[in-house]
């Protein structure tokens, strides 16, 4: 695991956006007939709003949010009642393991921590040691672990080298992160083409290749003659950002996304013209350096979660398909950071920009249905090829 994932503890009614707010409780079987046979009169409003579902083992029964910020019923006073007065044993499986997920791979748990979570991000994205990996002990329920099989006929062992090579790249700061994206993209470009011709056994030598191709430089010469396009970065990742609209429960979420379409220069409705963003999204990138200059990091320890989160490259359609959906994430939280950092006067703390990225990370990440327009928008509007991809990486 990161470093950051054995740090990790719930800081629970101190929460900012609790995970007890906004999204529908699966009760798992097991739990459910806990819950049936107790009589302990702080759980009678849940266990009023708990119904059967099916007999899947995973979502046997569903507890369902009430009143106007859509909170568990289980919650009072910023605490789980269940864990109060039955502990943390009979939380449900979902609730027992947020925000972390476990996978095996290959006889190897693996764990990890999606950054929808405040504390996580909070812990991933300002420690520069975050993304050091540990081994530690852990305790997960059986029912919890993903298990991790062969992807696009790569035996495991080379799996593990790819990733391997994906991180090491993502990591090396002598490339600016957006090289060191473009290079990614054309490894895993590359990676695809061998996966379809059914050429998995060239992967280890197509590595050693790409390595001492970044080593002299030439890709990277290559890549500088590339001009930034801050306009089309600017509308592409805008539009992915309007198509997810202001609806929310939570008023952390909607205090945020108020603050950050008033500094797009947004109008009551959160329009904005054309001049005016392409304009927020230059001033911002132009301060984002001064923003992060004690964290520097940052943006790299969000691609580097997402990518060990994800499974990178080995969980979308294809490895360049896994390599877009990180792209379109990135991107987008390129620009909600920079338009946070149009300002005329003090840039914004490190608080909220972490902010900005785990409100980003609960509202876009956590939506399958999101992913698959988010795709469907790069293909259609011509930029899901490398050679276009390039411009809107380019900073």
């Amino acid at each position: 695991m990161p470093r950051f994932v054995e740090r990790f503890r719930c800081i629970g009614p101190s929460c900012e956006d609790t995970c007890c707010s906004g999204w529908t409780v699966h009760v798992d079987k097991k739990t459910y007939k806990a819950y049936r046979k107790t009589s302990i009169p702080a759980l009678d409003r849940m266990m009023v709003n708990m119904e059967r579902l099916s007999d899947t083992e995973g979502a046997y029964a569903q507890i369902k949010t009430v009143g106007e910020r859509k909170q568990c019923p289980a919650l009072q006073n910023g605490s789980c009642s269940v864990q109060a007065n039955l502990g943390e044993s009979y939380l449900p499986t979902v609730c027992h393991a947020y925000p972390r997920t476990t996978r095996r791979v290959e006889g190897q748990l693996e764990q990890v921590i999606t950054l929808s979570c405040p504390e996580a991000a909070r812990l991933a994205l300002l420690a520069e040691d975050a993304f050091e990996f540990v081994e530690s002990p852990i305790s997960v329920r059986e029912a919890a672990v993903v298990e991790v099989g062969m992807r696009f006929g790569v035996p495991p062992e080379i799996m593990a080298e790819v990733r391997i090579f994906c991180i090491n790249l993502v990591r090396t700061r002598d490339l600016e992160l957006w090289q060191r994206l473009a290079l990614l993209g054309t490894f895993c470009d590359s990676l695809t083409l061998l996966c379809t011709r059914s050429e998995q056994e060239k992967i280890p030598r197509m590595i050693e290749d790409f390595i001492g191709v970044i080593d002299h430089g030439q890709l990277i010469d290559t890549l500088n003659l590339i001009h930034p396009d801050h306009k089309s970065q600017a509308m592409v990742f805008a539009t992915l950002w309007s198509t997810k609209g202001f609806d929310t429960f939570s008023p952390f979420q909607h205090g945020m996304m108020q603050q950050i379409a008033a500094k797009f220069g947004a109008d009551a409705n959160g329009e904005v013209s054309a001049e005016g963003l392409v304009a927020s999204y230059q001033r911002g990138l132009d301060r984002m350096d001064e923003a992060m200059q004690e964290a520097p990091w940052m943006l790299e320890n969000y691609v580097m979660n997402e990518m060990f989160t994800q499974f990178f490259p080995f969980q979308g359609d294809t490895p360049y398909d896994s390599y877009l959906q990180l792209i379109a994430r990135f991107g987008l939280l390129r620009l909600l950071l920079a338009v946070q950092c149009n300002t005329e006067g003090e840039v914004p703390s490190l608080a909220t920009l972490t902010a900005t990225a785990q409100m980003h990370s609960r509202r876009f990440q956590h939506n399958p249905t999101y992913a698959t327009r988010v795709r469907q928008s790069l293909f259609e509007s011509g930029w899901a090829e490398m050679s276009t991809l390039y411009k809107l990486l380019r900073t």
